[in-house]
């Protein structure tokens, strides 16, 4: 008795028949100091933001400057904005860095706010309806101590204060109109 090809056969045509542009990108991430590559869609604490997609983004767009964030991604389409991989030391967006990492303490203090820092930082907006988005944050990051030459990068966990200001300033603008 033969088995039946028509399941195979099925399944092959729809993989085929459906168009991948229908489908959301997804930013695949590696940082230093990070053992594993990193779906970006999967990362970041959800926060709904009652407002429509478009005037979110263009407002998005305004914080990651005054952060001082780079942002060579800019995808309104797909609702996605951010960084590829950089690098600060100290500070970011006008705060010691320790202030949005954990990379571990040394004898000088919190290593995020002596080493070099280097991150990627994206948000993804995703309709709710026509009139409310959810807002997630990534932020990964991952230092280097320079100033003792070749070393393996450490990995760094977020405080998740990042991720909280981004919306908190998104809200206050998106509110006020400034």
């Amino acid at each position: 008795m033969r088995p039946l090809r028509f399941p195979l056969i099925a399944s092959v045509v729809l993989l085929i028949a459906v168009p991948a542009s229908a489908q959301r990108n997804r930013v695949v991430v590696v940082v230093p100091g990070q053992l594993t590559q990193v779906l970006s869609d999967t990362m970041g604490t959800p926060y709904d933001v009652p407002f429509p997609l478009a005037r979110v983004y263009q407002v998005l767009l305004g914080i990651y400057a005054e952060l001082k964030i780079p942002t060579e991604v800019k995808d309104s389409a797909a609702g996605q904005l951010g960084s590829q991989m950089f690098y600060r030391q100290n500070t970011l967006g006008g705060k010691q860095i320790s202030t949005y990492l954990s990379c571990g303490d040394g004898i000088t203090g919190p290593n995020a706010d002596y080493y070099r820092v280097y991150m990627n930082i994206w948000s993804t907006l995703s309709p709710k309806n026509d009139h409310s988005v959810v807002l997630r944050t990534a932020y990964l990051a991952g230092a280097v101590n320079v100033s003792e030459g070749s070393r393996q990068p450490m990995p760094c966990e977020t405080t998740g204060r990042l991720e909280y200001r981004i919306h908190q300033m998104l809200l206050k603008k998106l509110t006020t109109g400034t």
